[in-house]
């Protein structure tokens, strides 16, 4: 009796063994849908860790160029650009449709190491293919700016709104740069406009707060700080405001 009703535990363990063992080698991965859903999830949650993670993951198992490029994209806007360059570098040394793409990035993750220079030679060299890219003009603007060269970044920026850059973003670099030489009235007159057009972006509006401060119009500031729920203490934030010297390097690269 014993002996039998062991055979039916060690007869029932071992279908249950190859039955499990069976399930884990039917597990297929997510499907494509199911991928596309949890990877729209953390974009809009901005959880950015969880992506490096799906796509290095998918990486193990299958090379694919878009999903490699999002990997380094997604370092970069986490402002780890060493690791951006290396998962970049395989797109950069090849000619597939990712691979002007891959060059943009590489020259913005070289202006937020501060290596200009190198950024400006691979613009340059993008510039050299593509002469109508807008993306590239106000990449390029960006650099020389950075390298305190206002009058070539000027010039670029506006050459990028001719090849129709998002005129929100070139507008805004280009007040940007006014900021940066103290030419308040000038970045009010270029970022008021678009502001009053319906323009939310958050560096738009910061800028022109700034400005706004700069240029002594408190009032229309302090509007502006309460309306768009900028910062629960208006007034502290003005004064501190007119203190600084400086505005942070807010430009859209």
């Amino acid at each position: 009796m014993y002996s039998k009703s062991l055979k039916n535990v060690l007869l029932c363990g071992m279908i249950l063994s190859v039955t499990a063992c069976s399930a884990v080698l039917n597990k297929k991965p997510l499907g494509a849908d199911k991928l596309a859903a949890k990877e729209a999830l953390y974009q809009s949650t901005n959880n950015n860790d969880a992506l490096i993670t799906m796509y290095r993951d998918g990486l193990k198992n299958k090379e694919d160029p878009l999903t490699r490029y999002k990997l380094s994209e997604i370092y970069y806007k986490k402002g780890d650009s060493n690791s951006s360059l290396l998962y970049l570098q395989p797109l950069l040394t090849n000619s597939g449709q990712l691979s002007e793409k891959a060059k943009v990035l590489q020259a913005r993750n070289l202006n937020q190491l501060k290596r200009y220079q190198e950024a400006l030679e691979v613009e340059n060299s993008l510039l050299t293919t593509s002469p109508k890219n807008g993306e590239v003009y106000n990449l390029r603007g960006v650099t020389y700016a950075l390298m305190g060269n206002p009058n070539k970044a000027n010039e670029d920026i506006n050459k990028a709104r001719e090849y129709f850059l998002n005129d929100a973003v070139a507008v805004n670099n280009l007040a940007m740069l006014s900021i940066v030489n103290g030419d308040y009235r000038n970045a009010v007159s270029l970022l008021l406009p678009q502001y009053l057009n319906g323009v939310r972006e958050q560096r738009l509006v910061h800028n022109l707060i700034f400005a706004l401060i700069k240029n002594n119009d408190i009032d229309y500031a302090k509007d502006i700080i309460v309306k768009e729920n900028i910062n629960t203490s208006p007034d502290d934030l003005i004064n501190a405001l007119k203190k600084t010297e400086r505005v942070s390097n807010n430009i859209a690269r």
